[in-house]
């Protein structure tokens, strides 16, 4: 139905057409992943510097429960932000391959009447796939493959409730998984180079080269879907 190769290919035609907007559109996504990241890692710097002095045992008992609400802060930040960043990252990989796609393709997820919808069907889709995570790692990796495609239908039509939602990812992911998990491991030579390069490859090259690529795996699924009449086009309005 489909290869590694074709997808690749068709990411790399498509890549080229956008390449400067790509770039920026996950530059966007990933600055604010990295803002979060290293926001939390530094407060867990200075626990341990703190705990490592003679301030600790004045202050031990105050650092568990200071984590609460910054745990709270940076779960808002995911929630809010940056999942509707994601969407909105996927809406311009999509409407790249149909349209001339701008760079304000990524604000699709913050519109008024779409916001909330999103909100709410990212955060159900990645707490279900966190609790499975919690259980074992497999079942963790399978949910994560079943709901594969959640966000992208969100990105094409961003009023769509979860159940419908999971419902046709789970439908486009069913003798997939193991070939979507292959697809991933193509890409980890080029992780290794952007790990080398301090993440700039990934940045100018390989993070865009993916997306695209996982876009293409979307839309060749999709058609399966419509091609069952499973799905009916319409309800794919954002960007079809």
């Amino acid at each position: 139905m489909w290869t590694r190769d074709q997808l690749k290919k068709a990411a790399k035609t498509t890549l080229h057409t956008c390449y400067e907007k790509s770039i920026l559109i996950c530059l966007i996504l990933s600055t604010f992943h990295t803002i979060t990241v290293l926001f939390y890692a530094q407060f867990l710097t200075l626990h341990v510097y703190v705990r490592d002095g003679i301030l600790w045992h004045t202050i031990r008992f105050f650092i568990p429960a200071a984590q609460i609400p910054l745990v709270l802060i940076l779960l808002l930040i995911g929630i809010f932000l940056i999942n509707p960043l994601c969407i909105g990252q996927m809406h311009f990989m999509l409407s790249s391959r149909v349209k001339g796609a701008g760079i304000n393709e990524y604000k699709s997820a913050f519109q008024k009447d779409h916001y909330s919808n999103v909100c709410k069907v990212m955060f159900a889709t990645r707490f279900t796939i966190i609790l499975c995570y919690l259980l074992l790692i497999i079942p963790g990796i399978y949910k994560t493959y079943q709901y594969r495609m959640v966000p992208y239908l969100l990105a094409e039509n961003p009023k769509m409730d979860y159940h419908r939602a999971v419902y046709l990812s789970d439908s486009m992911m069913k003798g997939q998984k193991w070939k979507a998990f292959v697809l991933d491991l193509s890409f980890l030579g080029w992780n290794l180079l952007s790990l080398l390069t301090c993440t700039i490859l990934s940045i100018v090259y390989v993070t865009p080269y993916r997306n695209h690529t996982n876009v293409g795996l979307y839309i060749m699924l999709r058609q399966k879907l419509i091609d069952l009449k499973v799905i009916d086009p319409s309800e794919l309005y954002a960007v079809f």
